[in-house]
């Protein structure tokens, strides 16, 4: 049995897939000990093609009779991987060489722990460093929030997630692995974060715009279900922790902050003093960036229309 499969989905890749293979080649792991599943969600340009020219035993290719969509191909890589870890990367992006080796390292030391990822550097039509919270608590309550694990950079035990039948929903995408790390904490994995930055991450100019309607409506929904099956015997539906947009907002989110603070301590899941730092702490900070764009407008408010004009034209 290999220690690592690494799967791969590609759809049309053709400019970038070779990079991505050097980068595998490259890794400090030993040969011997990894795999690499190359799943083709029926490419339509010379993906396909140019990866048959490697003919590496240890990479695995699968192609399906029609396209699949992301959820899928990942079970079908799922399916198919032998090895003790599983790793995911993406076919347009760079894996540094101390990558693997690191995560493995990582996952040896620290048999308690189910998953990990890394940083990402971000590149191309967008340049950002991303690196989320670290220890497991952290992580947990991060996912009230947003996605707390960068997915194409995550390492987890094959076992760990085979244990409690986790698989990738279609239904979810574009929010299959924000929805898949929530049903992993609920179900008792322990999920963290390694703040070395050890892979690059490709911005397309399609991907440098702002969240898209489809994502932040998954997005919700995640949040939703993640409260849901974690209090299954209260109504969690008014809670809504979304940034406030005005000073209106601001007894929505205390009062829902309220709302999951009782919650927990009737149904323990997350620790209750570090949960209730963590939300009052971002009651406040709603509060104080109302409070600044009330008096910034306030400002505004004493100069002349001309200067109010060219102020607006600032932002």
């Amino acid at each position: 049995m290999y220690r690592l499969s690494l799967i791969v989905p590609f759809y049309n890749v053709e400019l970038y897939i070779e990079e991505c293979i050097r980068s595998l080649y490259n890794q400090d792991i030993p040969y011997e000990e990894y795999e690499e599943i190359c799943v083709d969600d029926c490419s339509p340009d010379n993906s396909a093609e140019i990866l048959d020219t490697y003919t590496d035993e240890r990479i695995v290719r699968y192609r399906g009779e029609k396209n699949m969509g992301l959820s899928n191909v990942l079970n079908v890589g799922l399916s198919m991987a032998r090895g003790e870890f599983i790793a995911r990367m993406d076919s347009d992006d760079i894996s540094t060489p101390e990558r693997l080796a690191t995560q493995v390292a990582y996952l040896d030391a620290h048999p308690e722990v189910d998953l990990c990822s890394c940083g990402m550097e971000l590149f191309g039509a967008k340049q950002e460093t991303w690196v989320r919270e670290a220890n497991v608590e952290d992580v947990k309550m991060t996912a009230l929030f947003h996605s707390p694990i960068l997915h194409a950079s995550s390492m987890w035990r094959r076992a760990s997630f085979e244990r409690v039948g986790l698989r990738f929903l279609q239904e979810m995408v574009p929010a299959e692995d924000y929805d898949m790390w929530t049903r992993a904490m609920a179900a008792g994995l322990r999920l963290v974060n390694i703040p070395e930055v050890m892979y690059q991450y490709r911005i397309h100019p399609s991907q440098a715009t702002t969240q898209t309607d489809k994502t932040a409506k998954k997005d919700r929904e995640v949040k939703a279900n993640y409260l849901r099956i974690l209090y299954p015997t209260e109504d969690m539906s008014t809670v809504n922790l979304l940034p406030a947009q005005s000073a209106s907002d601001l007894e929505r989110i205390k009062q829902s902050v309220a709302h999951l603070l009782e919650a927990n301590k009737r149904t323990p899941f997350f620790e209750q003093m570090r949960l209730e730092k963590r939300m009052w702490n971002y009651y406040y900070r709603q509060v104080v960036n109302c409070l600044a764009v009330h008096f910034e407008w306030r400002l505004v408010g004493e100069l002349s229309w001309k200067w109010r004009i060219k102020w607006l034209l600032r932002k």
